[in-house]
């Protein structure tokens, strides 16, 4: 249940996230403009969905309803875009699908209808300039019958400038259009605090609304000629952290050029964008730094949900404090990044043999969207799958642990019921059995009752001799397969009732003594998990200090159990 207790943590974050990317709105008019909502790879629903049933059936129903929260998906806004040949595109952000499985855009009129367009299909994405295209498809009935014109002209400062958007009320999207000036025509500034070199823009900075869930939108000018009367000047992209109204939109230029690449690829550089970007992730593996963060940015979609389930779980039972601390800041920017993080650590710890990761491409073998990579990392040889995705190079498999390989799933479900029916962790035990107590009573009947760190146990010859002690101690638990094995080393104290040594005290005039003993005791108990909780056990007990009369040599010494017991 450890997994699941960090698994509802995520849950926390993700269901009331804290956004420092602002999804901003499209202005004009609302047919135009629509919501975005995305669906998660079936991989990640799949194992969502595990975990849901796991609250349920534990009575943590608040939980389970925040999972179909989460599972119902991301929201932002896009607007429609048509080329000279009337096919439409949906243009949004990169951020805003960045996650997406599938992906639909409803447009809401004022009287409250909805037209919605399903299963867009993402043509390109930039990760750098964080813009998207995505394909309406064709037959499809739209409220318009031409997309949002661009505008013709240099926007100005002071300019007044509109947004519009579905801004979140809670996890609700509503409609929102806003007014703006522009306060920055060319904004540019460092892409962080560390990284104050590399420079993010240039940016139309300006002060219309936008709040979360306008991101994706356009930001619109006056123009006359347009059919909605405005025309896009940019795509509003983010917001300035402790800024008062400073938002930021991408340039309608930037957004032409990106449009015209998408929807105009040329095949024949394919292969060398896959060279530069195999360069790329080369040397962010290199060194004794770790390499996962800079891995997750390199997997699809496909790669993450298909490995999600094994590497989350393996990530969260093995991987140290500063993996998971990185897992649950990624959380708060999206559900799939987090668990791309998840993967991309199960690969580094695949590779990492040593401090040091030293990789080189061995071999590039394939055409078209995707290829066999053959890497050198170590000294050993490790094959990949790259595909293209939404116009970019990405690890659809990597190795054996980011392979999409079931077996792994279920050798781990195998692994984990084994060791659960193994119970070598329980702390409440019960057992009984035979013992020799040697000189004193070769025959005796003995049981015991332990808990976690202490416990009793009685030897019982006859109505003349027994014995009952307690003890403090701990049991090391031990795993092979399919057997449990669980030394244990106890100290305490034993007092008996001894019928020899009160008839002693009676014939030896000035006799002394109590019938109490200072044991230790060690042993071995051994389960297996065919029978979940039953086990076999033998233990040793050494009665080392007495307080018996000093003449009197007749007490228990020494005590060898053989007992079958049950662990809670």
């Amino acid at each position: 249940m450890v997994r699941y207790s960090f698994f509802f943590f995520i849950i926390l974050i993700l269901a009331f996230p804290v956004c420092v990317f602002a999804q901003q709105g499209a202005a004009g008019v609302r047919d135009y403009v629509g919501l975005i909502n995305q669906s998660y790879h079936p991989g990640i629903v799949s194992y969502f969905e595990k975990a849901k049933k796991e609250y349920e059936k534990h009575g943590e129903n608040d939980t389970a309803k925040m999972i179909d929260i989460i599972l119902s998906g991301s929201f932002g806004s896009g607007f429609l875009y048509s080329d000279a040949q009337g096919n439409f595109y949906v243009i949004t952000n990169n951020h805003v699908v960045a996650q997406a499985h599938t992906i639909s855009i409803t447009f809401e009129r004022t009287d409250g209808f909805k037209m919605k367009i399903e299963n867009l299909k993402i043509i390109a994405t930039d990760e750098e300039q964080d813009l998207a295209i995505l394909a309406v498809p064709s037959g499809e009935r739209l409220p318009v019958t031409r997309g949002l014109m661009f505008l013709t002209r240099q926007i100005e400062e002071g300019e007044d400038v509109f947004s519009a958007g579905f801004p979140g009320l809670g996890m609700t999207p509503l409609w929102q259009f806003a007014r703006g000036t522009v306060s920055n025509a060319f904004a540019r500034f460092p892409r962080s605090i560390i990284n104050d070199q590399t420079m993010m823009g240039p940016y139309i900075q300006h002060t219309a609304q936008v709040d979360a869930g306008n991101s994706g939108g356009p930001l619109l000018a006056v123009q006359g000629n347009a059919p909605s009367g405005y025309a896009v000047a940019g795509v509003n992209t983010l917001s300035g952290i402790n800024r008062q109204a400073a938002n930021y939109a991408i340039p309608v230029n930037t957004v032409q050029t990106f449009i015209n690449d998408a929807l105009h690829p040329k095949p024949e550089t394919f292969r060398t964008a896959l060279d530069e970007r195999l360069a790329q992730f080369v040397d962010g593996l290199g060194g004794n730094t770790a390499a996962y963060p800079h891995i997750a940015e390199f997997l699809s979609t496909a790669c993450i949900g298909e490995n999600v389930e094994y590497a989350f779980e393996e990530m969260v039972e093995k991987a140290n404090r500063t993996v998971i601390q990185t897992f649950i800041q990624k959380s708060r920017q999206g559900l799939v990044g987090a668990m791309g993080i998840s993967v991309a650590w199960t690969i580094e710890n695949s590779i990492r043999s040593t401090g040091v990761l030293r990789a080189s491409v061995k071999e590039v073998s394939g055409e078209g969207s995707e290829y066999t990579v053959a890497f050198t990392i170590n000294n050993k040889d490790v094959n990949s799958v790259w595909i293209r995705e939404y116009g970019n190079w990405r690890i659809k498999s990597f190795g054996t642990v980011a392979a999409g390989d079931r077996e792994l799933v279920n050798r781990r479900q195998i692994e984990r019921k084994t060791a659960e029916n193994l119970r070598v962790d329980s702390d409440f035990h019960i057992e009984a059995g035979y013992a020799s107590l040697f000189d004193k009573a070769p025959a005796a009947l003995y049981a015991a009752l332990s808990f976690e760190y202490f416990g009793f146990n009685v030897y019982f010859a006859n109505s003349d001799f027994w014995n009952i002690g307690i003890f403090g101690g701990l049991h090391i638990p031990l795993r092979a397969g399919k057997i449990g094995f669980m030394p244990y080393i106890r100290l305490g104290g034993a007092f008996s009732y001894d019928q020899e040594f009160e008839d002693y005290k009676e014939k030896t005039w000035g006799a002394v003594g109590f019938p109490f003993s200072l044991m230790g005791q060690v042993g071995l108990k051994i389960t297996t998990s065919y029978v979940p909780g039953l086990f076999l056990g033998t233990g040793f007990q050494f009665n080392f200090f007495s307080m018996y009369d000093k003449d009197y040599k007749d007490y228990m010494k020494m005590g060898l159990s053989v007992t079958a017991g049950y662990a809670f």
